[in-house]
C-alpha cells in the first residue's frame, strides 16, 4: 500500500490526527526536499529524482509502508493521478490551494474554473490566457514565478484581454499569508515561489456567432457564402490550430466558425473587397473569436503575418500564387483547405493536386428539396471543389 499525503504551506500541522499517525508508521518516504526536511532522520528518505520522473521501480522495492508527500490537495494537479495508475494507493487529503483561496475570497468552488500553470510551459499559459479572456468568470490558477511570467506574456500578446491585474494569494494557511495585487503593465514579483492566482471577471456574453453549428442565415452576407455543409467539412479538415488564416474571407463564415470551434490563439481574416469588409466587421462584432481583419489582396497582404498552422482559402484563387504562397507559409504538419466554385479556380486546384501526391480533391454537391408547383423536387446548389492537404512534417 502506498500512502499519499497532502501537506499545506504550514507543514505537518496541516495533517489530520489520523494522517499524522499513518505517516509516523511509514518506513520509507518519497517527496520534495522541502517536505523531507520536516521529517525525523530515522526514516528512509528519497527525494524526487532530477530531472523529475516517477521513481516507480524504487517505490516498488522500498520498505513498506511507503509514503509519498505532495503539496496541497493530492487530488488536484498532483502526481497522484499517475501513481494510482501504477500502485494501490490510499490518499490522505488536506485543504488545498483552491479550497483555501475560495474561502479567503468568499467564492463557491462550483462556480470557479480551477487550473494550473505550474510547470506546464508557455503553450499552456497561452491557452489559458486565451480562454479566460474570451469567457470571463472566476478562475483560480496554481502557479510559480516562471509560470506567472509566461502567463503575463501570454496575456499581453493577445489583441484584447479584459484582465488588467492579477491577485496572488501567497503562503495560505501560515502566519506569513498575504494577498498581492499586481498590474500587468508593471508586475511585481512575489516573495514566494508557489502561489495561487485569482481572476474575477464579468462572464462574457454569448454572442450571436458563438456556436459550433450555425445556419447560413445567422451570418450577414452579400450573397456569397460558404454553405453549411461545405463549411462543416472545411472546419473538420482544418482541425485544431494555433494560428489560422482565412484567405478571401468574404463574410467570414468559415473563419469565424472555425475560430469558435477550433479555438485558435490567433485568427486572421484576409479580405480586400470594400463591401465584404463592412459585413465582415459586423460579423466579427457578433463573435468572441480573437479575429484580426487584414485588409488587402493576397498574396501581398500575407507577407507580414505569422506563419499559420491552418489555412482556409475561400476566395482569391483566380491568382494561382495565392495557393502556392499559402502552402509555402504553412507550418510542417499544418492543414490547408481550399474551395473553388468557378471553372477557373477549379483548374488552379487541379494543377496543384497533380503536383502534390499527398493532396486530396473532392467534389461536394448539395441538393435541397423545394416546391415545384404543388409538389417538391430537388434543386441543386452550385457544385464545389474542395482541396485538402497536410504539409509533410
Amino acid at each position: 500500500m502506498i500512502h499519499i499525503f497532502g501537506i499545506g504551506a504550514n507543514g505537518l500541522e496541516s495533517l489530520s490526527i489520523d494522517a499524522t499517525d499513518a505517516l509516523s508508521n511509514c518506513k520509507t518516504i518519497f517527496g520534495g526536499a522541502r517536505h523531507l526536511e520536516m521529517l525525523p532522520e530515522r526514516i528512509k528518505k528519497h527525494p524526487w529524482p532530477q530531472p523529475w520522473r516517477i521513481p516507480a521501480e524504487e517505490i516498488s522495492k522500498a520498505e513498506d509502508p511507503v509514503a509519498i508527500i505532495v503539496t496541497g490537495d493530492p487530488s488536484w494537479f498532483s502526481v497522484t493521478k499517475q501513481l494510482t495508475e501504477i500502485f494501490d494507493c490510499k490518499i490522505w487529503p488536506t485543504l488545498g490551494a483552491f479550497s483555501l483561496a475560495a474561502a479567503r475570497l468568499g467564492w463557491a468552488l462550483e462556480d470557479v474554473q480551477c487550473d494550473s500553470l505550474h510547470g506546464r510551459g508557455p503553450d499552456t499559459a497561452e491557452e489559458i490566457a486565451g480562454y479566460i479572456s474570451s469567457l470571463g468568470g472566476r478562475h483560480l490558477l496554481l502557479s510559480d514565478k516562471k509560470s506567472l511570467q509566461q502567463f503575463i506574456e501570454a496575456l499581453l500578446s493577445l489583441n484584447f484581454t479584459p484582465i488588467s491585474h492579477l491577485t496572488l494569494l501567497c503562503d495560505m494557511g501560515t502566519e506569513h499569508e498575504k494577498h498581492l495585487t499586481i498590474d500587468l503593465d508593471d508586475p511585481q514579483e512575489p516573495d514566494t515561489n508557489l502561489f495561487t492566482i485569482s481572476i474575477d471577471l464579468e462572464v462574457a456574453p454569448r454572442l450571436l456567432l458563438d456556436a459550433d453549428f450555425l445556419d447560413d442565415n445567422v451570418f450577414e452576407s452579400h450573397g456569397k457564402i460558404t454553405k453549411f455543409e461545405a463549411r462543416q467539412s472545411a472546419i473538420a479538415h482544418l482541425r485544431n490550430a494555433d494560428i489560422l488564416w482565412d484567405v478571401g474571407a468574404g463574410s467570414g463564415t468559415v473563419g469565424l466558425q472555425a475560430g469558435y470551434s477550433l479555438q485558435p490563439r490567433q485568427l486572421y481574416l484576409i479580405e480586400d473587397e470594400s463591401e465584404a469588409l463592412k459585413i465582415l466587421e459586423r460579423n466579427c462584432a457578433n463573435s468572441s473569436s480573437p479575429s484580426i481583419i487584414v485588409e488587402g489582396s493576397a498574396p501581398e497582404s500575407l507577407k507580414n503575418l505569422p506563419r499559420p498552422d491552418a489555412v482556409f482559402i475561400g476566395g482569391g484563387l483566380s491568382n494561382p500564387e495565392v495557393l502556392k504562397v499559402c502552402f509555402e507559409e504553412l507550418t510542417a504538419g499544418g492543414r490547408l483547405v481550399a474551395h473553388a466554385v468557378t471553372l477557373e479556380s477549379e483548374q488552379v486546384l487541379l494543377d496543384f493536386f497533380q503536383k502534390h501526391n499527398e493532396a486530396k480533391l473532392s467534389r461536394i454537391t448539395i441538393s435541397n428539396a423545394e416546391e415545384v408547383g404543388r409538389m417538391h423536387g430537388w434543386r441543386p446548389t452550385m457544385p464545389l471543389t474542395q482541396l485538402v492537404i497536410e504539409k509533410p512534417a
